[in-house]
This record gives structure tokens, C-alpha cells and sequence, in this order.
């Protein structure tokens, strides 16, 4: 009669011990194989979500320097004497005859100037009420009554000189860009305005610059989650259809997230708001093609721990009479290891079976310890360059807005602060003052003691102004010896005080002159203003005021509130 093999195992020392030692190498290769892979999965997904960050980040600073730069050369165009002087010939033309000379010389100068300006499909003149003045490019009336539609929504929405508004057109999205071709001086009636359409075709050749991986796709969505761009990956036209639903702004800080896309395929997924274009930047990264590498490791690793714990096995089988004491070595370094220890080694006493068992499994040992050291290493190497990265960033994004000498915001990020200010209070109905300051005789302190000297009374008189005014203030050097200072929610009483409180903490500086006995005196002359529904008079009031001051003896605060 044949007995079963539980019978067996429990009859036969050997098979006891034979059973052990299988038993023990099968359950560390496992063990072994499922940690190691399940941490390699995590490791290189978490790499992947590592360039999300840097791609978006490098992608909407290239979309930002686009826009702009479309937006300034068309300020340019509409501040050029010849425009103006074709502009202001239509508003003075007292006859339907003059006023069709003069439409027939705005539109060959927008002609003459398409043929300069390549960037733009199309160049329109409107009047006042968003009809088209003039054109250049447009090939139909519908061509042209896009841009006054566009024109009529901006004005519903409260238009602004600098606005813009993509437009769905034949296949494609444009973007409308407008700006004012005269100053405030003209008559409402006769004011015009310079259109400018630009194919967001130029935007897809800009997203394709970008490197990615195999699977990786960039493509941007307009406020209604519309394809405004062709995505990479789509062989089918795209754009113009919905892509997916977005919030009306950026919520949180950007995310990486799984989902499934137009097409039907898995991807990870992350999306940052470009808040002055409204549009939504999309970064995917199929997640067939991103986890192929996690695949092909985890398999290698598997084969690799099958080979040799099947290895381990046969050698178990072969061994099952032998020696006893490199058995028991065998199953003491596989509990070691199932602990989760590294650096595991059994010393080889025999040529035989066993010893090439435990030469096995020394290499398995020292593959495993191996592997982890590797993944360490690696991991701490990404934590290292992510950590420069960002401090590389955070150095960049100081530099762009902050003055070098005194460490207040400099001219540019003040006037962005500004034109962000007034937006909010218009929409918000709420209160915004502004003060303009220029320090008294400065060039005298630069020419007697020399521009260092001068540097440093600078840093000083910032110092004084960040430590008499708000923390939600905000305080810039506005050029040379001359500071600007931004008070929100403010009224006219309000900032009265703040002006004679900054006025008298300056006049309160006893500046030392460094390696002299000298002691200067300084005085600030004022100019305050506070916003009442005009832009270009808000500041130009408080500048008239700031001028008032210095005629008045200097020391003092004049306002132009009304």
C-alpha cells in the first residue's frame, strides 16, 4: 500500500526537512519578489508624476511669453504715428465721401501691415459701437462680424483695452486681441479700436516643441473644456469638440490624476488654470506606454525570482539525506531575509549540491540588497535635484518681480499688481488709493557723498516704508529715488492718514553717512489719489499731486481725489 504524501512527510525526517527548505524557499522568493516589484511600481510611477510640475510649469511660461508678446507688438501697431493719423483723418471726416477715403487708407495701411506682421490672420479698425471700420485678411463679411461679436461680448463682460477672447472658427480657435488706437481725448462716439486675429494654431506648434515621452500629449481647453489646440495622440480633427469638464479656476494646488480620454484611452492626467488667458493647460501621459518600464521590471524581477527559487528547490530535493547543518543554515538565512534583513550570507563549508544551493542563495541575497541599494540611491538623488529645482525656481520667480537693491517689487510686477488690483475693484465695487513718493534733494546726497552712500539711504527709506504700511500693502520702487505704494481697501479718509503717517516716519530718519560724523535729514514729497472708475487718471492724479507737493516746498502730501 503506497502512502499519501502528507503521510509521507509526516512519516520521513528527510522528506520533513525536504518540505521545510522548499517550503521556506518558496515563500521568500515570493515575499522577495512581490516587495521588490510592488516598490519598483512605486518608484518609477512616482517619477513619472515628478515631471508633471516641471512640464506644465515650462509650458504655460511659454504660452504667457506668446500672448504677450502678440499683445505688445499690437500696442505698438496701435500707437504708431501713421495708424493714428489714418484714425484720426475717419474721425474728423464730415462726409460720407471723406469718410470712405479715409476707411480705403486705413484698410491699405492694414494691408501694408499683415505683410510685416505674419503673426496675425487677419487686422480690423472698429468704431465705437464694434463695426468694422477697416480690414485686412478678412475674407468674408462673417470673417469680419467675428471680430465684432467678439468686440460686443468683451464689452458685455466689462471690456479693457488689452483684452482678448477666443473665437471657434472654420476648424480651428482664434484668439480676437484689442487694444485703443487713440487716448481718452477723443469723443466716445469717434473712438476706434485696433482687432487683431490670431490662428491658436500657433499655439499647437508651440506645444509641440515641447519634449515628451512616448505616450506623453499636451493640448489646451478653453472655459467650456473645447479643444482650443490639436492634441498629439488624436488622428481624428479634435478641435473645437469637448474634451472634458473644468472648473472655472484652479482650485488647490495642480494634481496628477488617472483618467479616461476622449479616445477612450487610461492616462495620468494634470491641468493648471492660465488665469489671464482663461484657458485650462492639459498634460497626459498614456498609462499603457508610461507603465510599460514598471511592467518589464516587475516581470524581470518575477522571472528572476522564480529562476532562483526554483533553483533553491531542486537543490532541496537533491540534498534531502545530506548534511543536516547547512539545511538548517539555509532555512535560518531565508527567515532572516522574510524579516527583511539585507546583507545576508551562509558560508560555503562543501563542493557538493548544498553548496552551490547556498552560493544560489547568496546571490539572490546579494541581487536583493543590491537592487534596494540602487532604489535608495536613486530616490535620494531625485529628492536632491527636486529639492534645487525648486529652490532654483523660487530664486527666478524673486528675481523677475523684486527690485535688487531695496527688495520691494520693482515697475513691471507693480503695474501687473496694479491692473490686478483695479480688476478686483471693479468687479467688486470695493476701494483702492494709490501714493506716489519721491525723496527730496536725493541727487544732492549722490553727489556729494556718492551713489553708494545714496544706495544705502534707499535701503533705508524702503525699510521705514515696509514697516509704516500694511502687510497687505504693496510697496514697490517705482524708479530711482521714486517709491509707489498701492493701499486696497482704502477710502479717501483712510489713506490721508497713511500719506502724513509715511511722510512724518520718513521726516523721522536720521541717516548717518558711514565713516563720517555727517547726519542727513530726510524729506519725502506726497501724491495720493483714490480710484473712481478712470484707470489712466488714477495714476496720472497722483503723479499731478506728487509734482504739486514738490512745487509747494516739498514735505508734503497733496491729493487729487476727486
Amino acid at each position: 500500500m503506497q502512502l499519501k504524501p502528507l503521510d509521507k512527510i509526516r512519516r520521513s525526517f528527510s522528506a520533513k526537512i525536504t518540505f521545510l527548505v522548499a517550503a521556506s524557499v518558496v515563500a521568500t522568493s515570493f515575499v522577495v519578489g512581490l516587495a521588490t516589484t510592488h516598490s519598483t511600481g512605486n518608484f518609477l510611477t512616482a517619477q513619472l508624476k515628478e515631471q508633471f510640475p516641471s512640464v506644465l510649469t515650462t509650458t504655460t511660461t511659454r504660452l504667457r511669453l506668446w500672448h504677450d508678446r502678440q499683445l505688445s507688438e499690437l500696442s505698438r501697431l496701435a500707437e504708431a504715428g501713421a495708424l493714428r493719423d489714418n484714425v484720426d483723418r475717419y474721425a474728423r471726416a464730415s462726409s460720407p465721401a471723406a469718410t470712405a477715403e479715409a476707411r480705403e487708407e486705413l484698410s491699405h495701411y492694414l494691408r501694408l501691415v499683415r505683410q510685416n506682421y505674419h503673426g496675425y490672420d487677419e487686422l480690423l479698425v472698429l468704431d465705437s459701437a464694434g463695426r468694422t471700420v477697416a480690414s485686412a485678411g478678412g475674407k468674408s463679411t462673417a470673417a469680419l462680424g467675428a471680430a465684432e461679436e467678439a468686440w460686443l461680448e468683451l464689452g458685455e463682460s466689462g471690456f479693457e483695452p488689452g483684452a482678448s477672447r477666443p473665437i471657434a472658427g472654420d476648424r480651428a480657435f482664434h484668439q480676437w486681441l484689442f487694444v485703443a488706437t487713440q487716448d481718452s481725448a477723443v469723443k466716445p462716439a469717434k473712438q476706434t479700436w485696433l482687432a487683431a486675429r490670431v490662428n491658436l494654431a500657433q499655439c499647437g506648434e508651440i506645444l509641440d516643441k515641447v519634449k515628451l515621452g512616448k505616450g506623453g500629449d499636451l493640448f489646451i481647453l478653453d472655459a467650456q473644456g473645447r479643444f482650443l489646440t490639436q492634441p498629439r495622440k488624436s488622428a481624428v480633427p479634435t478641435v473645437g469638440t469637448e474634451a472634458m469638464r473644468v472648473p472655472t479656476r484652479q482650485d488647490g494646488p495642480v494634481i496628477v490624476e488617472r483618467r479616461n480620454t476622449y479616445d477612450k484611452r487610461s492616462v495620468y492626467y494634470s491641468k493648471v488654470h492660465l488665469d489671464e488667458l482663461g484657458w485650462w493647460l492639459v498634460y497626459e501621459e498614456d498609462y499603457q506606454a508610461a507603465m510599460a518600464p514598471v511592467i518589464e521590471a516587475q516581470q524581470r524581477i518575477w522571472v528572476a525570482v522564480l529562476a532562483v527559487g526554483a533553483i533553491a528547490i531542486l537543490a532541496a530535493l537533491k540534498i534531502a539525506q545530506s548534511i543536516l547543518k547547512p539545511i538548517n543554515e539555509l532555512k535560518l538565512g531565508a527567515r532572516r531575509i522574510n524579516e527583511g534583513l539585507v546583507g545576508v550570507k551562509i558560508p560555503k563549508r562543501y563542493d557538493d549540491e548544498i553548496g552551490l544551493m547556498i552560493d544560489t542563495f547568496n546571490e539572490m541575497a546579494s541581487r536583493i540588497t543590491l537592487w534596494q541599494a540602487e532604489l535608495q540611491y536613486k530616490n535620494k538623488m531625485l529628492n536632491t535635484q527636486n529639492d534645487k529645482l525648486q529652490d532654483m525656481n523660487e530664486r527666478l520667480e524673486k528675481l523677475s518681480v523684486t527690485d535688487g537693491l531695496t527688495g520691494l517689487f520693482n515697475h513691471r510686477h507693480f503695474w501687473n499688481l496694479m491692473n490686478t488690483e483695479l480688476t478686483r475693484v471693479n468687479l467688486h465695487r470695493g476701494h483702492l488709493a494709490l501714493t506716489i513718493l519721491d525723496l527730496d534733494d536725493f541727487k544732492r546726497v549722490n553727489d556729494k557723498f556718492g551713489h553708494a552712500v545714496g544706495d544705502l539711504l534707499l535701503q533705508t527709506v524702503a525699510t521705514v516704508l515696509k514697516d509704516t504700511v500694511r502687510d497687505t500693502d504693496i510697496v514697490a520702487r517705482y524708479g530711482g529715488e521714486e517709491f509707489a505704494i498701492l493701499l486696497p481697501d482704502t477710502d479717501e479718509s483712510g489713506v490721508q492718514q497713511v500719506a502724513e503717517k509715511i511722510r512724518a516716519a520718513i521726516e523721522a530718519i536720521r541717516f548717518n553717512v558711514p565713516e563720517t560724523d555727517i547726519t542727513l535729514k530726510v524729506t519725502v514729497s506726497i501724491g495720493v489719489s483714490v480710484f473712481r472708475g478712470n484707470r489712466r487718471e488714477f495714476f496720472n492724479a497722483a503723479d499731478r499731486a506728487l509734482y504739486k507737493s514738490k512745487a509747494a516746498g516739498k514735505n508734503c502730501v497733496h491729493y487729487a481725489l476727486a
